[in-house]
């Protein structure tokens, strides 16, 4: 018997299993031992009906949670408002899954994707870091990522705040950026909250674009926000989806070092980019490195890791090689025409030329009163 308020007839197996990942604390280890239990259908009406199996750990106010979470969904509405969402859903097993992780040490039992599908037979390399790094860090994880996916290489990134965006934004900045003719290349995110929730809302622009020219891949259905242990659990999915992963500023403790031991557990080859032995931002990189990681110090060196020669020679003779001290004050923060003007101590006509110049060349943009770089 089912205490959903809507026809279920209709709805493919999927939807059940949607549902149950939609129920509070349902991860991947909780998931798998309903489902030695009984199939998704089966095990949710048990839900409905109060029948709820012991679990490992699963506290007895959590089994009447999810009764009674059960018994006042509709699986049919969450459904197909996901489908009007556009967003996609494959179970492990099925034809869309990615090839990467159907082998993983702990695959995810449901991915959820918006965008085009994930790249299965190009090479892609996960670049990570601390939300709290240098101006450097950023330069270095832009400049890397768009060279990375100039020559066919795929961005994998966890779409945070920090080295994660600035990967992004390097990626989605060269024009192999979903190109066919190019190759495979993607920049493609993966996220700890459902497609629909947004997280951190400082990255909307760049997860639409993320989304429109590449794919963006959660484990966790529509609805449900990014609790704290949905990171650690999306860092292992970022590691089973890379060639390799490259590490650009961390420090002694943090997410990125989560990514490089779900990395080494499976035998990918992890990098890292030198920095500075006074910088706090360097200490996990440069301990990695001294514990016997990569030393990074550019793209090249990042297809020696994969050993990958690229179709082509990415030719920079043709970028525009811009040098301006506005654009390293700007940096990746936001900024007034007052605060460069304070921070450089030079006349604001001065700057407001030089902020036209990089405003025509597509290296700023102005958003009300800010200013900021978008390459």
């Amino acid at each position: 018997m089912t205490f959903t308020n809507t026809a279920t007839d209709d709805l493919p197996y999927e939807a059940w299993m949607v549902a149950m990942l939609t129920l509070p604390g349902m991860g991947p280890n909780r998931l798998s031992q309903m489902l030695e239990l009984g199939d998704a259908r089966t095990m949710w009406d048990r839900l409905c009906a109060g029948a709820i199996p012991e679990l490992e750990r699963l506290k007895a106010d959590t089994r009447e949670l999810w009764r009674s979470r059960a018994r006042q969904m509709s699986v049919g509405e969450l459904w197909r408002a996901m489908e009007a969402l556009g967003i996609r859903v494959d179970e492990l097993g099925t034809e869309g899954y990615p090839d990467r992780l159907v082998n993983d040490i702990e695959p995810p039992q449901m991915l959820f994707s918006i965008g085009s599908p994930l790249p299965i037979d190009g090479p892609t390399v996960a670049i990570v870091g601390t939300r709290k790094c240098t101006a450097y860090g950023q330069r270095v994880a832009f400049e890397i990522a768009a060279g990375l996916t100039s020559a066919g290489v795929s961005v994998v990134s966890g779409l945070a705040l920090g080295i994660d965006a600035a990967a992004h934004r390097g990626a989605l900045s060269t024009p192999a950026a979903g190109d066919e003719k190019v190759g495979l290349a993607r920049p493609i995110g993966v996220v700890a909250s459902g497609l629909d929730i947004i997280y951190p809302r400082q990255n909307t622009r760049l997860w639409g674009e993320v989304g429109r020219v590449g794919t963006l891949i959660s484990e966790t259905p529509p609805g449900v926000r990014p609790d704290r242990w949905r990171f650690p659990a999306r860092n292992r999915i970022i590691a089973g989806l890379a060639d390799a992963v490259l590490v650009i500023e961390s420090h002694d403790a943090g997410g990125s070092l989560i990514t490089v031991d779900e990395a080494q557990i499976r035998d990918v080859p992890v990098g890292a980019v030198p920095g500075p032995i006074t910088s706090n931002s360097a200490a996990g990189t440069n301990r990695l490195i001294a514990d016997g990681a990569t030393p990074v110090l550019g793209v090249d060196d990042v297809f020696a890791m994969i050993d990958y020669h690229p179709p082509t020679t990415v030719d920079r003779a043709d970028e525009e090689a811009v040098t301006s001290a506005v654009l390293d004050a700007i940096g990746w923060t936001a900024m007034t025409l007052e605060q460069i003007c304070q921070r450089l101590a030079l006349p604001m006509g001065e700057v407001a030329i030089e902020i036209e110049r990089l405003v025509q060349l597509q290296l700023c943009a102005r958003n009300g009163p800010w200013i900021e770089r978008v390459r």
